[in-house]
């Protein structure tokens, strides 16, 4: 199975999510700033490659768990991948697609325009680090939700 996680730039949300399903965030308390830039690519992913998937992992079932960034287009790619994977002859049951876009909120957002667009990293981060702690209980149950689709 291929899980991937899916997000705007792939930098915040789709590596938060990926990283708590392969266990290198916890799901019993919010972790510290240090933990979240800690992460590979957490408001690292260079904008030019966007549009790749990026390994985080495997999770304790051996699935391995990708992140993803779309931009703006999340919806109409991810129709166009799952057509070309149906059509490819890729079962759905070796695939699942989580957008994690929906849980980011504004600080997270402003914060990674700073950091990003704006190459005023450290504020940036920190800003969005916050946004994510304030979020997290949310991530904690999108990946419980995701696992829980995998049981058999």
């Amino acid at each position: 199975m291929n899980i991937v996680y899916y997000c705007f730039a792939g930098a915040h949300a789709s590596v938060v999510a990926s990283a708590i399903h392969c266990g290198l965030l916890p799901n019993d308390r919010v972790p510290g700033y240090d933990e979240f830039v800690a992460l590979p690519y957490y408001d690292r992913t260079p904008p030019r490659l966007i549009g790749s998937p990026y390994l985080m992992g495997r999770d304790e079932f051996g699935h391995s768990v990708y992140f993803l960034g779309l931009r703006d287009q999340r919806l109409p790619v991810m129709a166009a991948v799952d057509a070309l994977l149906a059509s490819a002859g890729v079962r759905e049951s070796d695939r699942l697609f989580q957008d994690a876009f929906p849980l980011i909120n504004f600080s997270t957002k402003i914060g990674g325009l700073l950091s990003k667009r704006y190459s005023l990293t450290g504020l940036g981060r920190r800003i969005t680090v916050w946004g994510m702690r304030r979020q997290y209980p949310a991530f904690v149950a999108l990946v419980a939700g995701v696992k829980k689709r995998l049981e058999p």
